[in-house]
């Protein structure tokens, strides 16, 4: 189906649920400002996908009706929150020999606040998107860990 900007129940559709999958900040800062998103509609007639200036930030999961998040919408959230928030942050250096999930050795940091299966962003010690997941662990268990999937990527930075 074609983009078009979103109707007003679309859009605090949107807001709503991106307001309880993250917070307020995020929500803010992922659908601000609204003349640049647009929507495009499953076969259903529900929203499935938000764009917001050009880039697919987000995706509506069927199975849960939560958002999956683009790499534009990581960049997004990383430069809205303060960092450990909704993160997963790996070695310096590790981000070009990531080919796919997240294994303890490599992980340095982690919010506190996650849990299995929320949607992380994987940053480097220097708060660059590396990838965006699922977490697998919550945090204090992957504090006290020596090896094992952390998160299970889906779609790493520099990936078409």
């Amino acid at each position: 189906m074609a983009r078009r900007p979103p109707t007003v129940a679309e859009y605090r559709r949107i807001y709503a649920t991106l307001a309880y999958q993250f917070d307020e900040k995020v929500a803010r800062a992922l659908t601000y400002p609204l003349e640049e998103l647009q929507v495009e509609l499953s076969g259903t007639g529900r929203v499935r996908y938000v764009w917001r200036g050009g880039s697919m930030i987000l995706t509506l999961r069927a199975s849960d009706g939560m958002f999956a998040l683009g790499i534009e919408a990581c960049n997004i959230i990383v430069r809205a929150v303060e960092p450990p928030k909704f993160r997963v942050v790996i070695a310096r250096g590790e981000a070009s020999r990531i080919k796919g999930n997240i294994m303890r050795p490599v992980v340095v940091d982690i919010d506190p606040d996650l849990r299995p299966g929320d949607e992380v962003i994987v940053v480097d010690e220097d708060d660059i998107v590396v990838g965006v997941g699922r977490l697998k662990l919550p945090p204090l268990t992957v504090k006290n860990v020596e090896k094992g999937e952390i998160v299970r990527v889906r779609k790493l930075a520099g990936e078409v």
